[in-house]
């Protein structure tokens, strides 16, 4: 049997999102210092002052998304490898990042900062 599929079928079936369901790490503070690079999505639950850290990526353009969905603390990310920046702070529930391996370091590519009074991205 020959089946063809047009591009327009293909692309009339795609979903209206993205979902990310089987790739999603949650972690707690202090549980977990280390941000897994094998899912895309982790969601930081902060309980105290913690600090984590992020692996070099696996393959360029891979993304990263962290949100911190549970506020209690305060969490300081920094990555192994960082394009202009020296970590990202996560404070407030619904902080949250967006992070892509350039093959050389992890660039941030947005950023929500919940508290008006300062960035979520530390200068170095």
């Amino acid at each position: 049997i020959n089946k063809k599929v047009s591009v327009t079928n293909f692309i009339n079936n795609l979903p209206s999102f993205i979902g990310f369901s089987n790739s999603i790490e949650d972690i707690s503070d202090g549980t977990q210092t280390a941000i897994s690079v094998s899912t895309a999505v982790t969601l930081l639950q902060t309980a105290g002052s913690n600090a984590t850290t992020l692996a070099n990526g696996t393959v360029q353009g891979q993304i990263k998304i962290i949100v911190n969905d549970q506020d209690g603390g305060t969490s300081e990310l920094t990555p192994q490898s960082r394009l202009g920046y020296a970590n990202i702070d996560f404070v407030d529930d619904g902080d949250a990042v967006i992070c892509m391996w350039t093959g050389t370091a992890w660039a941030v590519l947005a950023s929500n900062k919940v508290a008006t009074d300062m960035g979520i991205v530390d200068v170095s």
